[in-house]
């Protein structure tokens, strides 16, 4: 007999033919720290002090940073790194070689390291994230399919579901994969180039564009690399999510669902927050879904 889903008690057959997308409001509601200001107290704890100012100084421009890290990457404004990363305004620039050398160069010497930094910081602390003594809250079905957002391995060490069922989209510590974490503001590095700006200082800001380029999520590359999972969907006749903000940086992973299945399966939406439920709703629009609930 097909065991209940207990999260979602109104539902009564939850098998091989559900999707369960998790998102990281499941490792919170079992008390594991997974939030962002969880990494930010993390690198404080390992005195990365300057790390945690920096990307408070970079990225700041339109939110808290630690509220939602992968949003604030993609609101960068490379105007203002520039202008942080700068000598002395006091510097003649139109006659003196050295110092416009030292204005292309210094975003690599204070702008670079942090990218790079954070990307190595990141995956530390993932990797540190402690499971010991959680708890299983709810029972979810073994052979109903998993998309987990979530790096640590819940689903697996605290509920049994089998590895093969499940898809750690954006890597997994068991699996020891790259973490995909990043935005989706993709730009054209030639944007840096306008009239008003000096040809070091446009310099400057297209290598700031490139780099935040590479912390784009390259979804196309990530949806071929779970290819075989995504085929596995075929089948579904419902969605469930828990967890999961329904935010627009993650819709191409869905948009990737519905090409499989239809716009006509049941999305069943677990909202958490006036936020979600907007986010919800917004979804179920522009993909015109017509059987999305809110649960």
């Amino acid at each position: 007999m097909v065991e209940e889903l207990s999260l979602f008690p109104e539902l009564k057959k939850v098998d091989k033919t559900t999707l369960i997308i998790i998102g990281n409001g499941f490792d919170i509601s079992h008390g594991i720290k997974t939030r962002y200001s969880d990494f930010r107290n993390w690198l404080l704890s390992q005195k990365n002090n300057n790390q945690v100012a920096l990307m408070d100084t970079f990225f700041s421009n339109e939110r808290d940073v630690w509220g939602n890290l992968e949003a604030a990457l993609g609101e960068y404004d490379e105007g203002g790194v520039l202008s942080y990363c700068r000598p002395d305004e006091g510097f003649d620039f139109d006659h003196s070689l050295s110092s416009a050398a030292c204005v292309e160069d210094s975003p690599n010497d204070i702008f670079l390291p942090v990218l790079e930094d954070f990307k190595d910081r990141f995956k530390e602390w993932v990797d540190s994230i402690d499971l010991i003594g959680v708890q299983k809250e709810k029972s979810l079905p073994a052979d109903a399919l998993y998309l987990t957002f979530n790096y640590t391995d819940t689903l697996e060490t605290i509920y049994g579901i089998p590895p093969q069922n499940i898809a750690h989209i954006h890597g997994s510590r068991q699996l020891k994969d790259e973490y995909i974490i990043g935005h989706n503001n993709t730009r054209n590095p030639s944007d840096a180039w306008d009239d008003e700006s000096l040809d070091f200082e446009c310099q400057a800001k297209e290598n700031i564009i490139s780099w935040m380029n590479e912390l784009e999520k390259n979804y196309c590359d990530n949806i071929r690399k779970h290819q075989d999972f995504f085929n596995r969907i075929i089948n579904v006749k419902q969605i469930i999510t828990y967890g999961h903000s329904m935010s627009e940086i993650d819709w191409p992973y869905f948009e990737e669902i519905i090409s499989k299945i239809g716009r006509d399966i049941p999305w069943r939406v677990s909202c958490f927050s006036e936020t979600d439920v907007a986010n919800a709703h917004r979804f179920g629009s522009h993909f015109n879904l017509t059987n999305l609930s809110i649960i």
